[in-house]
């Protein structure tokens, strides 16, 4: 948070001088935070890009094995046997 001086005025040039100095050196910080604010937010974005895709990929393998289970099933009446007896609930 940017502190809001109390300034006297300068008594001579030395104090305005240091005056100015000290204000553009504030300036250059509150320049740094911005920055430094920005790039946290853009690693951020980008953390969150990578966890979509992670979650992206997760839901294709759950898609395919679902699928595999669907298949399964089908054999499984195909062959005779009823799946649905004895089912295992897990």
């Amino acid at each position: 948070m940017y502190e809001l001086l109390i300034l006297s005025v300068p008594g001579n040039v030395r104090e305005a001088h240091l005056l100015m100095e000290m204000a553009i050196s504030n300036c250059k910080v509150q320049t740094i935070q911005k920055s430094l604010a920005d790039q946290l937010v853009h690693r951020d974005t980008l953390q969150l890009r990578y966890s979509c895709l992670q979650v992206e990929k997760a839901t294709s393998k759950l898609s395919a094995a679902e699928l595999h289970i669907g298949q399964v099933h089908m054999v499984l009446r195909q062959s005779g046997y009823n799946p649905d007896v004895g089912k295992l609930y897990i």
